[in-house]
Parts: C-alpha cells; structure tokens; sequence
C-alpha cells in the first residue's frame, strides 16, 4: 500500500480523508487504478483512475461528457462518473516526478469481471450492451475531441498513418510472412469499408471486453472505461465481444454456445439490423487490426515490447483462419439467436 503524502494531498483536491492510502488494482494496459483508503487502512468507496498516455485534459472531455450524461439515466448498471473536486472539475493534473499527469475520482462498484466460460453471464453482458446502446443513442452529439472511428486504421496511433506499411515499420523483426498475413487482413477488411461506414452509427463503447464489465452472478453491475467511446457501427461492439469471449475455444465447436448466449441477451432488449450481423465477421477483423495497429505504435514509441506485437499477430492469425472458414456461420448463429427483438 502507498502513501499518497509521498505523492499527493487528494484531500486538497477532493473530498476525502486526509492521508489516504493507495492500493494498486490489478489490470489496466494504458492507464492505472488505485483503491484509496483511509490512513488506518479502512477500504473508502473510491478509485483513483491515472492516465499513462496522455495528460492533456481535451483527450477525455468526450469521454467525461458521455460519462455524466449516462449518470443521470436511469440504468440498471453503474457508469464510472467522475466524481467533481472541490473546484468543481471532473479531473486534476499532478506532477509526478517531473511529469504531469491527468487523474479522475470515481465511485468504487463492487463486483467481479464475468468468466466468458460463464454463459449465464454471457446472456446479462448482451443484455447490457443492448440497454447501454438504447441509452448512448439518446446522448447529444460528441465533442471534437471524440475517439475515431474503428474503420480509421491510418488514425490508431500517429506512429502509424499506413497500416499497410506497419509491419515494415518494424524493420527485421517483421518476416515477410507477417507482412503478407496482416496485409491480406488488411485488404479484406477495406474491402468491405464502404459497407461499413454506410451502417447507421451512434455512440457506442468501444471496448465491450470482460476486463471493463462487472458483474454480480449473471447480472453486470457496471460498465467500465468508455475511453473508446466513439460513433460506430452497434455491431461493433458486438464484434468485439464476440472476439473475445469466443476466442479460446476457437475451433473448438464451444464458440457457438457463448456466441448464442450473448446474442439471445442482446435481442431480450434489442436487434442488430440483418446488415450490421453479416458485417459481424469483418468486424472482427477490424477489431483485431485497431489492436495490432496500437501495438505496433507503441512499440515504435517504445513503450512497448516486440513480444506484445508479436503475440497479437498470432492471435491475428488465428481469428482470420477461424473467420474465413465460420464468418457466415457465426452471423446465422448470431441471427437466429438474437431473434426479432
């Protein structure tokens, strides 16, 4: 546990006890959480979220904006508000050995991240992204400092302005192979762009993966990190836990359970159109290739290791072989399971 005096005065900043503890909590690829306790260690109901890719508050208003709008609707499930400091703002800047960095207060929310094996948790997550989509859509339009579309894959990371040419950004470590593979990807997923951005978009989450949900037996508690919060497709959301919850039974034949369970939660509240489930497959890819792309440029920024890349190009590898074999049978499974709505 850290001592937040060595660091600094939250109780200046919000309202909290002074000579609060912090406790690291677990997960987080970009940026850190802390449980805050008092100074006899007592847990206090409160998260100390700090940003590690930027400190410049523009890049969240967007995500602040959303975050309060959704606090104020009557959801079934809590949303990380920023809780306001004493000036009344939902972030403060620090300076942590020389550097500045971005910070935000929010509630503490009990629960746990659902199992994907678990599929009555699977059934609640859909159920979850439906009701959220239901309330995203009513929002007032985002701010500049929205995130991009997915399909922007030249925008991911400045590092990368040409996907086609990121695997060779990496000089030797890349094989020709590599460059084929993810080139190919690449190829199929522009392919059907123009199919894509033609779908009708709203405010979605972006990030829709185990590590952001909590849950409560098969009931989700809250939706977390709405970082990624931009206007897309629905379905990709839904791609993007499709990705995730299926992906290590891949060709198992045990996908298909948990792709149905979380399809029949989503259609309890809602459909996606017939267009967004037959662009489910390629948007799949396109979540694997945002991922690849953020790696390859933080590994060129040197925040990252080769490994990280590396280990998504064989995940990358998997999902295309199991897409281009089962992408049309995934969206009748997703079809037939989600139902009319």
């Amino acid at each position: 546990m850290l001592s937040l005096s060595a660091w600094i005065d939250l109780s200046k900043i919000w309202d909290v006890p002074a000579g609060c503890l912090l406790r690291p909590v677990p997960g987080g690829y970009n940026n850190a959480l802390y449980r805050l306790y008092d100074a006899k260690g007592a847990p206090l109901p409160y998260l100390l979220r700090v940003y590690g890719n930027h400190a410049n508050p523009k890049y969240i208003q967007h995500e602040v904006a959303v975050l309060m709008q959704l606090a104020k609707q009557a959801l079934p499930f809590a949303v990380p508000a920023p809780i306001l400091t004493r000036r009344g703002e939902p972030w403060a800047l620090m300076e942590d050995k020389h550097r500045l960095r971005l910070m935000v207060l929010i509630p503490f929310i009990h629960g746990e991240n659902p199992a994907v094996h678990d599929l009555l948790q699977a059934e609640g997550v859909g159920e979850a992204m439906a009701i959220l989509h239901v309330a995203l859509a009513r929002l007032e339009s985002p701010t500049r400092s929205a995130p991009r579309p997915y399909i922007e894959l030249n925008r991911v990371h400045p590092l990368v302005p040409d996907p086609f040419d990121a695997m060779r950004a990496v000089g030797s470590l890349a094989t020709q192979a590599d460059v084929a593979r993810v080139n190919a990807v690449l190829e199929r997923i522009y392919a059907r762009e123009g199919q894509i951005r033609a779908l009708p978009q709203q405010l979605i989450h972006g990030d829709f993966i185990p590590g952001n949900l909590l849950v409560d037996g098969p009931q989700v508690t809250a939706v977390l990190d709405f970082e990624n919060c931009a206007l897309n497709p629905r379905g990709m959301d839904f791609a993007i836990a499709l990705d995730v919850w299926c992906w290590e039974v891949m060709g198992s034949g045990r996908e298909w359970e948990r792709a149905a369970a979380l399809a029949r939660g989503y259609g309890r509240v809602g459909r996606l159109s017939d267009e967004e489930i037959a662009l489910l497959p390629v948007m799949v890819l396109l979540r694997n290739a945002n991922v690849l792309m953020h790696l390859i440029g933080r590994f060129l920024g040197n925040l990252s290791p080769y490994v990280d890349v590396a280990s998504w190009l064989e995940s990358l590898a998997r999902v295309d072989a199991w897409v281009t074999l089962h992408g049309e049978r995934l969206a009748s499974c997703v079809r037939q399971h989600m139902g009319a709505g």
